[in-house]
């Protein structure tokens, strides 16, 4: 048998081990699909197939010297230990990974596979929303405790609503005390895909309030809504 057909039978074996070990370490021959464990079986998982590499590629070219041997456990050892590295604390990567979209991308809504919209935390601590009000660009900041959406005033003014509209007679209580708004129905607001229609809202007066709020008139029009550590999830 020549060189080139034992090394193609070679390989050829250690591919099918290798896809046995792989199979096995995975399943571990489970009963039911309950019974598969990605948690203790993932690093098993990148293990063999580093290796399986490692040697497929010794194979096909050909015996490597003493000083490619060193290069090359080295190569592959340091990036055996990131992919384990890395599998082991996934939780903590994906969460640093949200807190830099909140300090890239403050406000962004981002639409889930799941249907719902979800909000990073920014560098403030604080949730922003960016959104469409009657089609103009708004960025709101999320108040639970205000009773309904909150436009500062050049944002109603974007938004299409004119001084003469504004009827500044409606007192509420504010954490800065007592103030006066003006009680309106925005047409649209928009966040991501999800469109809210006909929303009660206020406009504050004029160098009253920097940012507008997303208050609970808005909420209350979706099915649910949480916060999860630095993430904000809406369900619509």
């Amino acid at each position: 048998m020549g060189g080139g057909r034992f090394r193609g039978l070679a390989l050829a074996i250690i591919v099918l081990i290798m896809l046995g070990a792989v199979f096995y370490s995975f399943f571990e021959f489970p009963t039911s699909p309950k019974d598969v464990d990605l948690d203790t079986t993932g690093p098993r998982i990148v293990a063999l197939s580093v290796l399986a590499f490692v040697f497929m590629a010794s194979l096909v070219f050909g015996q490597p010297k003493i000083r490619d041997i060193f290069r090359g456990v080295v190569f592959w050892g340091g990036l055996l230990a990131v992919l384990v590295v890395g599998y082991t604390f996934r939780g903590d990567l994906i969460t640093g990974g949200y807190r830099v979209l909140g300090a890239l991308a403050p406000g962004l809504a981002v639409n889930q596979e799941d249907g719902t919209i979800l909000v990073v935390r920014d560098t403030t601590g604080h949730f922003h929303l960016n959104a469409d009000v009657n089609g103009k660009p708004v960025t709101f900041l999320l108040d639970t405790g205000a009773s309904a959406v909150v436009l500062n005033y050049e944002d109603a003014l974007s938004a299409g609503f004119s001084n003469n509209d504004l009827n500044f007679s409606m007192p509420v209580s504010t954490a800065n005390g007592r103030a006066v708004v003006a009680p309106v129905k925005i047409g649209s607001i928009q966040i991501g895909d999800t469109r809210f229609n006909d929303v009660r809202a206020f406009v504050a007066q004029p160098d009253a309030l920097e940012t507008s709020l997303f208050g609970m008139s808005a909420l209350d029009r979706l099915k649910s809504w949480k916060i999860a550590g630095d993430k904000l999830i809406l369900t619509p």
